[in-house]
């Protein structure tokens, strides 16, 4: 866990010197509706669908969904939202939430034309997690 933590607060430390800086309204830059799909070994798919919207100027919404099928074609639903993200780079958007597992959830995203790459971290639990760079494509 100190591992993590330390990994973070280096990049953190080494994107903040890297900043781009905003120029009026950067929003444009992230709204959109994004999709990934992943197969695991394991038999299922997991498909995320992530909805960016302006709430004003260089302030986002979130609407994250994931939806897991399972081998038998069960599917597992679950929803995250996050509200009111400040836009303080053009390029990259840190922020996090707390999901409905009551988990401390941190974010790091990269925007680029019609892409959307994410990484995140969940800090807190028995089940901290890390998942690696996914690359959203915009619909």
């Amino acid at each position: 866990m100190k591992n993590v933590i330390l990994v973070l607060t280096v990049l953190f430390f080494t994107r903040c010197s890297q900043h781009d800086p905003v120029r009026g309204d950067a929003t444009g830059n992230f709204t959109g509706t994004y999709k990934y799909a992943i197969a695991s070994p394991l038999g299922f798919v997991s498909k995320y669908t992530w909805v960016v919207t302006r709430r004003s100027a260089n302030v986002l919404d979130f609407d994250m969904q994931k939806v897991v099928v399972r081998g038998d074609g069960s599917e597992i639903s679950s929803r995250d939202t996050a509200t009111e993200i400040e836009v303080k780079d053009e390029k990259r958007l840190h922020f996090s939430y707390t999901d409905k597992n009551r988990r401390l959830i941190q974010v790091t995203l990269l925007a680029a034309p019609k892409k959307l790459t994410m990484t995140s971290s969940a800090l807190q639990g028995d089940d901290a997690t890390h998942v690696a760079w996914y690359e959203f494509d915009k619909q």
